[in-house]
């Protein structure tokens, strides 16, 4: 196997990118936050709605814990 001779640097000097003179990427556009006192509109907050009233949450429960008691007795 043969090394580069002594001296050699990779890379080579100046060879860096972006070439010298120019910028990578163009610097970012900032502008002034907007004012204190500013009057912005908020959306109103959504209305309450109707009590689901139903018992499908504690239908769920109960069958996930009969559907474990099954699996427990037959595994």
């Amino acid at each position: 196997m043969s090394y580069p001779p002594p001296g050699t640097a990779y890379p080579p000097p100046g060879t860096a990118y972006p070439p010298p003179g120019q910028e990578a990427y163009p610097p970012p556009a900032y502008s002034a936050p907007p004012p204190v006192g500013a009057n912005y509109q908020q959306a109103p907050p959504p209305q309450d709605t109707q009590d689901r009233g139903g018992d499908g949450f504690w239908k769920g429960c109960c069958a996930a814990i009969c559907c474990c008691c099954l699996l427990d007795m037959c595994f």
